[in-house]
């Protein structure tokens, strides 16, 4: 901004020349001076990026460890389970933890696998981890083998078991010298990763000072040309005012980008209720009905070709394909029940429990103190994902058997209960991995609460069991998630 002067001071064209060639060099000396300081701290920058990123390369890999372990130790459970009672159910567990843990350790590999050589016997870990896991895996296959045969023997049964224990033993060593390498290199990470940080924020300070010293002398020298123009001073407090409008702006706009943070994660829940209902409907109206059709088509044949080849496959497709028509149900009523949207949330909660329960092999209580009320869709969708991911993650993690759920309405707020008496958990550890990305699941019950105006607390603590709390408005609700196309509109 150009500076007036009620009284300008006579000057010779040499004095002005001089101090207009000091003004010039100040400036440009500070801009070289950005310019390097620039040039330093976008490349500590780019590093400190490439290290963070070898960073949750690592913690990626400790968890898939975990995951990996965690899997192997489900399908032992499954099988010990119908070894001891010989109950089918027992099974489920074991079928379906064989896919996991395939899956589970192509994601290890390819961790492994991408990961920096600097420590190139994770590799070799890696290799042996997999040969101890496969004759595991054959070990159990023998194991289940001989329970099921007609000259099944305890004694027999007692020696693979303890030769499946020693198995489990060393790949719980394995898995435990891996993430010791992986904790070490981590750290290693971690220090590299502040080193850079370190280095970006000193070349930064190091430039500001220079610039500030620089412009300091500058400051000074103009002080000397203008000491007798007041209008400096002025100039000086329109500039601040200025500034104190910017912030105001700023701050507004802060606020208002933060609401529409808000705004946007309610749109895609929003879009994510309406992409599962669609789903859902499409599944069992659609797909579920043309399997039927096929299912009645096959049936005619079948009826029609009594022996032979042909009747044989004929039987087998109808096997086949009754265990597809399942699925699709099963995945359908996961995705968006149709309860929900019938009958109301505690018919709904009273049909899911019963359902993962029956798959978990835990017992449930359900108790919902409600009597005829309606409640609002929105109340109803955040209440039923809450139950959802609560008891997924009770499935995955907490080793219970029993899981009680309960309903009750205290004035104008619907409470909700899950509690398990599982394993439990350290709650602060788990929320400060959630927010690095490792899970999310947590974070996910927290917002949809508060996206109704609501809470969620959970208390737990290792073998102490877990309790979830959801609160939730009935009245006044906030930015309410719709339970239909409608809302998308």
């Amino acid at each position: 901004m150009p500076i007036s002067s009620t009284e300008p001071q006579p000057q010779t064209n040499r004095s002005e020349r001089t101090f207009s060639h000091k003004i010039q060099t100040g400036f440009w000396l500070v801009g070289a001076i950005l310019l390097l300081i620039g040039l330093a701290s976008y490349q500590s920058i780019r590093e400190f990026d490439e290290t963070v990123e070898w960073v949750a390369h690592s913690q990626d890999a400790l968890g898939q460890l975990q995951i990996v372990l965690s899997d192997v130790q489900d399908i032992e459970i499954g099988l010990r389970g119908y070894v001891m009672t010989g109950k089918e159910h027992f099974l489920d567990p074991y079928k379906r933890g064989l896919d996991v843990l395939t899956r589970d350790r192509m994601d290890l590999s390819t961790i492994v696998r991408l990961n920096h050589p600097d420590r190139p016997e994770q590799p070799h870990h890696l290799d042996r981890l997999n040969g101890l896991i496969d004759t595991k895996l054959r070990l159990m296959k023998a194991m289940l083998a001989l329970r099921t045969s007609a000259t099944y023997q305890s004694s027999q049964m007692e020696w693979h078991m303890t030769e499946s224990k020693e198995l489990m033993d060393a790949i719980r060593t394995v898995i435990r010298d891996m993430q010791t390498v992986e904790k070490t290199r981590l750290a290693e990470r971690e220090r590299h990763a502040e080193d850079k940080g370190k280095n970006a924020i000193l070349y930064f300070i190091v430039g500001v000072m220079l610039g500030i010293t620089i412009l300091i002398v500058i400051s000074w020298q103009i002080r000397q040309e203008i000491t007798q123009r007041q209008q400096a001073q002025d100039a000086l407090r329109m500039a601040h005012d200025e500034l104190e409008l910017r912030i105001q702006e700023r701050t507004m706009a802060l606020l208002e980008s933060n609401e529409r943070l808000r705004e946007l994660s309610h749109r895609l829940m929003n879009v994510q209720e309406t992409e599962r209902r669609q789903i859902a409907h499409d599944l069992h109206d659609e797909i579920g009905q043309s399997l039927t059709a096929m299912k009645l088509g096959l049936r005619e044949a079948d009826s029609e070709l009594k022996s032979g080849p042909a009747a044989a496959l004929l039987t087998d497709s109808l096997t086949i394909l009754d265990q597809v028509i399942r699925q699709v149900r099963n995945l359908a009523l996961d995705l968006r029940p149709s309860l929900l949207d019938e009958l109301g949330l505690v018919p709904a909660l009273k049909w899911y429990l019963k359902k993962q329960g029956e798959r978990a092999g835990w017992e449930t209580e359900y108790f919902p103190s409600l009597g005829e009320n309606h409640l609002p869709p929105e109340v109803e969708i955040t209440c039923f994902r809450i139950v959802q991911e609560a008891l997924t993650n009770v499935a995955r993690y907490a080793e219970a058997t029993h899981v009680q759920v309960s309903l009750t309405k205290q004035g104008d707020r619907l409470i909700l209960d899950v509690e398990d008496n599982g394993k439990g958990f350290n709650v602060q550890q788990a929320k400060t991995r959630a927010k690095t990305g490792v899970s999310i699941g947590l974070l996910g019950m927290e917002e949809r609460a508060r996206l109704v105006g609501g809470e969620l607390t959970i208390t737990s603590s290792p073998k102490t069991g877990t309790k979830l709390t959801a609160r939730l408005p009935l009245v006044g609700l906030t930015q309410p998630l719709v339970s239909s196309e409608e809302g998308m509109s």
